[in-house]
């Protein structure tokens, strides 16, 4: 069978990483279907295919476009693939063949997300509407939807009516791409010098509630000596968020890293008091996964996503009231047993999700979908 994957955002962040998962262990799980890889410019020319039966492509496509719905479906088409993988929900909604879908979540129905938030009040609209015709044509045509989290899927059926045999939960993991622990050069130096810190890793989009960390640590600040260090970038939000911090005069007590390799990230979380992420909303939640992995205790907003893949490895706060994630945090870092379990449940919390069993319940999916 020949199997096709739009890996058009190869580089994107948790997309990326699901992408990249199915790169990696595809190979080792199955010797016997063949695979089309749909890739931008820069993956095409580096990427090398690991097996006689796997093709690369080069489609320079960019997606939530009017090219993506014009031109993509002769590319594909042209493959004559028996079924395609779009890994994220934007795909030409005229494409005639068999395929599958990932949604992620639903946040773009909630908050406003990525470049259309800067558009002009009419324009958003229009493209708030295509978006949903894309992704009410995808749930629907698809054979498969796969997505992240129970709760995700709990969304997806009430939003877009599907049946929920349609769907598969097929959780993401937070095991780190390179878990170096080299703690030398100009970057670890900066990580002893921020210390104490507390940390958040992610973009500035209105459901990460950023802004409502900043107020908490103000509260923070009058107990403890403590800085927050921001780890992420985006083009719209993170400008945005920067104005937030001078407006509140927070600059001193909170720091924007920006993007960091794959091998140092393990070492922030490493040199952190504590990962805090004030979400009001995720689809999974990969970087709390991650910090717990290498030990870094959990704090985390008190939504049911985070109940769901957390359990009892983190420490949860009402993420719409800066007192209380001010309370959960002084209060977690005071207490020495509980900083203990957390890293203890932390370790073996993350050791129960792993990209290859991802990857496993995904080509299961393939096989009943064809």
């Amino acid at each position: 069978m020949r199997i096709g994957i739009d890996g058009r955002l190869w580089n994107e962040t948790g997309v990326g990483r699901y992408i990249r998962s199915l790169y990696h262990y595809l190979p080792e799980l199955d010797k016997e279907n063949e695979y089309i890889w749909f890739l931008s410019k820069k993956e095409f020319e580096t990427l090398e295919m690991p097996s006689p039966k796997w093709k690369k492509i080069e489609t320079n496509v960019r997606w939530h476009t009017i090219a993506e719905q014009i031109q993509l479906p002769f590319i594909f088409s042209k493959e004559k693939l028996d079924l395609l993988h779009f890994p994220y929900f934007s795909f030409p909604i005229f494409y005639p063949g068999k395929f599958v879908v990932t949604i992620h979540d639903l946040i773009f129905d909630h908050y406003k997300t990525g470049k259309a938030s800067t558009l002009s009040p009419w324009f958003y609209i229009l493209k708030k509407i295509g978006y949903h015709v894309v992704l009410w044509t995808a749930a629907k045509r698809a054979k498969t939807i796969l997505t992240l989290s129970k709760d995700a899927k709990r969304e997806i059926v009430h939003h877009y009516h599907i049946n929920p045999s349609k769907i598969t939960v097929t959780y993401e993991s937070g095991k780190l791409e390179d878990q170096r622990k080299d703690f030398s050069g100009k970057e670890f130096e900066k990580m002893r010098y921020l210390q104490p810190y507390i940390l958040y890793v992610g973009n500035a989009h209105p459901h990460k509630n950023v802004e409502n960390l900043i107020l908490a640590m103000q509260k923070i600040r009058q107990k403890r000596a403590l800085k927050l260090v921001l780890v992420g970038s985006d083009a719209f939000f993170y400008p945005r968020l920067l104005e937030f911090i001078k407006k509140h005069k927070a600059g001193e007590f909170v720091v924007v890293i920006g993007e960091v390799p794959n091998t140092h990230i393990a070492a922030w979380y490493h040199f952190a008091q504590a990962l805090v992420t004030a979400s009001k909303m995720e689809g999974f939640g990969i970087p709390p996964l991650e910090a717990m992995s290498v030990g870094c205790p959990v704090i985390v907003s008190d939504i049911p996503v985070f109940h769901e893949v957390y359990e009892e490895a983190a420490v949860f706060f009402n993420p719409y009231d800066p007192d209380n994630i001010a309370e959960a945090v002084t209060k977690t870092l005071d207490n020495k047993v509980t900083l203990k379990s957390l890293v203890e449940k932390g370790y073996e919390q993350a050791e129960k999700y792993d990209w290859k069993k991802t990857v496993m319940e995904t080509l299961a999916v393939y096989k009943k979908s064809l």
